[in-house]
């Protein structure tokens, strides 16, 4: 029996089609979105460990350059109105005056190191030394920065935060200080021991233009990403609605082919075919064959002779004249 399903209806075929088209253009979509999220995930971590390559960058600057300064014992600098006598230096020989009267002062590494912070700090760098027990009260930790103390004295290597309202956030970054030879002088006294961590140093700046950078990655990303869906979007509705096409005109082609061999209503004499429907004592709802086939199908007809008729009709042994 011929198939009446409509080819809106969903057990169509064409429906079907569509039905598979619209599954994998939300599968693409899916992919899509991932895709893009994965790509914010990366942006986001990328620009979070460059600021923690900063950070640990001037870290290692600073020590370098307290290193510099323990190797010479510490180094005397004139006294000025922002360079005066550190108090909480206490050796012998921290002030000195020149043969020509001009006073210096012992800068040790923990002084030079605020000294150094002061500079940065103009442009938007702040350095800290900081320690669970410290000498200076201008040295106490902050909250963030006693939870890094404890736990480098775990074992922690280093540690990293943002900290601070979206817009106005700051990056810090902190490793430990280990006591060195050259230390005991000052620290000594707080039963510190070569090799012991006796503190760390901080470095925080601002994440704003971290954070612009991920903004621009971020946009960026967006519209690579829709860019590419649109145009695999449209390679998909192009090759599928061929696709439908295609299946319509199969559907068409199977529907007349089984018009064709169904069961005709054939004249025994002229072989007229009665039109579906048609009424058996109606003249008009009987058509020749050859029209019959032309009107269900795209075959088209054109007409010869066979050989029996060709002898029966047309020669001497079988034509009207014939006997």
């Amino acid at each position: 029996m011929e198939n009446k399903t409509l080819p809106g209806a969903p057990g169509h075929p064409v429906a079907r089609a569509r039905n598979y088209f619209i599954a994998v253009c939300a599968l693409f979509a899916l992919g899509t979105a991932l895709s893009l999220v994965e790509d914010i995930h990366r942006i986001r971590r990328d620009r979070y460990l460059l600021a923690a390559s900063t950070g640990r960058v001037l870290f290692q600057t600073i020590v370098a350059t307290r290193s510099w300064n323990a190797g010479h014992g510490g180094v005397y600098v004139p006294v000025t109105e922002t360079v005066r006598p550190n108090p909480y230096l206490i050796v012998p020989d921290r002030d000195v005056r020149t043969t020509a009267g001009k006073e210096l002062t012992k800068v040790n590494p923990a002084y030079m190191t605020r000294l150094v912070g002061e500079i940065l700090k103009n442009d938007g760098y702040i350095v800290h030394i900081t320690s669970l027990k410290t000498l200076r009260p201008g040295n106490e930790p902050t909250e963030w920065e006693r939870a890094a103390l404890e736990k480098f004295d775990k074992g922690s290597l280093s540690a990293n935060a943002v900290i601070g309202p979206p817009g106005s956030r700051i990056f810090y970054y902190m490793e430990p200080l280990k006591t060195e030879a050259s230390c005991l002088s000052c620290h000594g006294q707080q039963g510190y021991r070569v090799g012991d961590i006796r503190g760390g140093i901080s470095v925080a700046f601002p994440y704003a233009p971290y954070e612009e950078s991920i903004a621009a990655a971020v946009r960026k990303a967006v519209v690579l990403h829709i860019l590419f869906f649109g145009i695999l979007l449209a390679i998909l509705i192009f090759f599928g609605r061929k696709v439908v096409n295609l299946i319509e005109n199969l559907q068409k082609a199977q529907r007349e082919i089984r018009t064709l061999e169904g069961i005709l209503p054939m004249c025994s004499h002229c072989k007229k075919i009665r039109k579906e429907g048609a009424a058996p004592n109606d003249p008009a709802g009987w058509v020749p064959v050859d029209a019959y086939i032309t009107d269900r199908s795209e075959a088209l007809v054109s007409h010869g002779i066979c050989p029996e008729c060709f002898e029966m009709y047309y020669t001497d042994k079988g034509g009207p004249g014939a006997g």
